[in-house]
């Protein structure tokens, strides 16, 4: 038969109701703290790729006008950008 002795000796080592809840809450919250650590992730590739384009297409039209200044020269046709 357990006596009041081992009852609180088992109380003491086993978890709680709000010992469960507490533990419950803390893994929800890793899991939601790790679900916006990846879509910040994924919005900061997204960024990224962006900026680098941006970079492309802001080389590519600086060619374009550079042949257009150099034929605007040779056919006598003013450029005013």
């Amino acid at each position: 038969m357990l006596t009041n002795e081992d009852i609180q000796k088992l109380s003491a080592v086993l978890a709680t109701k709000e010992d469960l809840k507490d533990f419950y809450n803390k893994i929800e919250m890793d899991e939601k703290f790790t679900s916006l650590q990846t879509s910040v992730d994924n919005l900061a590739t997204i960024f990224k790729k962006y900026y680098e384009e941006q970079q492309v297409f802001i080389n590519k039209v600086k060619h374009i006008e550079d042949w257009i200044k150099k034929a605007s020269t040779k056919l006598g046709v003013d450029y005013n950008p």
